[in-house]
């Protein structure tokens, strides 16, 4: 179980009508110009962490940050960009053999 304290806002997802063990990167990509967005639900229900850039979504297989930059405008809101916080992993490692 997560630490509230370390993150913004939970979210389950549902995919093809079953919940989805992480969260796919287009929802969380969604959900982090929503909780830009002043009025809107997530923005309520999102807490602000100690860097306000990013926001913190925990979900069933653990946590991923995002962020969003957006604007209001005569015409409403607009998203200017969205990004997603990875680190980097090594996926694989091998060696080659090579004759002498």
């Amino acid at each position: 179980m997560l630490d509230p304290a370390g993150h913004d806002v939970t979210i389950r997802m549902l995919s093809m009508e079953r919940p989805h063990r992480a969260v796919p990167m287009t929802g969380a990509l969604c959900l982090a110009v929503a909780c830009r967005i002043e009025g809107s639900i997530p923005h309520a229900l999102a807490t602000r962490g100690a860097r306000p850039e990013e926001i913190r979504v925990a979900h069933p297989s653990g946590m991923l940050t995002v962020g969003a930059e957006v604007r209001q405008g005569n015409a409403g809101w607009h998203a200017d960009s969205a990004v997603v916080f990875r680190t980097q992993r090594r996926l694989m490692q091998g060696a080659v053999a090579l004759p002498i």
